[in-house]
């Protein structure tokens, strides 16, 4: 095996390497979306549409202008590498307080104020 062999050896090890990163992640987000998928449908399973309690707070949020956000706000629950875990969270963290609920200048500390702000007691 010569020098140029070893180099040779030494830049696909570098590209495999760089492709399981890749891979890595692939599957992390694969796993954000399907927890996020499986939570949404849960949700849709066990919540009655026709609850009394449901339509108010559909009212609630439609009279305070509360709308979804313009894409899903996917939590990073996959475990990945310390750098990259850090980023999406910080990717996850600004996107939320980027779509939260403008309060006209009060800070939202709990469910319950959030609840107090759209009128329910």
């Amino acid at each position: 095996m010569g020098r140029h062999d070893v180099g040779v050896l030494l830049a696909r090890a570098v590209e495999w390497e760089a492709q399981a990163a890749r891979d890595s992640e692939n599957l992390a987000m694969l796993l954000d979306r399907d927890d996020y998928w499986l939570n949404s449908e849960y949700a849709q399973w066990t919540t009655d549409p026709d609850d009394p309690e449901v339509k108010a707070a559909r009212e609630q949020r439609k009279r305070a202008g509360i709308k979804p956000p313009p894409q899903p706000l996917i939590a990073p629950v996959a475990l990945r590498p310390d750098g990259i875990g850090e980023i999406r969270r910080k990717q996850y963290t600004d996107a939320l307080a980027a779509n939260a609920p403008k309060t006209g200048g009060l800070k939202l500390s709990s469910a319950a104020d959030f609840k107090r702000l759209l009128g329910a007691r």
